[in-house]
């Protein structure tokens, strides 16, 4: 493979990257704490809606516990999100036999 080949596929294959990771960060995740607060999150960590499912949490005294469940089911949404940039980045580093752009 000479070297204008090589640019052509490693072209290529960013292309096929960029594609994978548009539909991730396109792609809308949920997050549910304890079955009491739900949260949608796209791909790309915007935040897109908040659900109390409880709503004794709506009360002052449980301001603190309700921001805590809403960080919870965030955080949950961050690792479903990352686990699948982590697949599609491992996917296009096998398939450069390793190498990453």
């Amino acid at each position: 493979m000479n070297m204008q080949q090589m640019v052509q596929a490693m072209q290529k294959t960013q292309r096929e990257f960029n594609k994978e990771y548009a539909k991730l960060e396109a792609k809308e995740f949920t997050g549910n704490a304890n079955g009491v607060v739900e949260v949608k999150v796209m791909g790309d960590l915007t935040l897109k809606a908040v659900n109390v499912l409880d709503n004794s949490l709506l009360s002052a005294d449980n301001k603190e516990e309700l921001e805590d469940m809403i960080v919870l089911a965030f955080q949950k949404c961050k690792e479903q999100i990352q686990k699948e940039s982590d697949a599609i980045s491992k996917k296009f580093q096998q398939g450069a036999g390793g190498m990453m752009f």
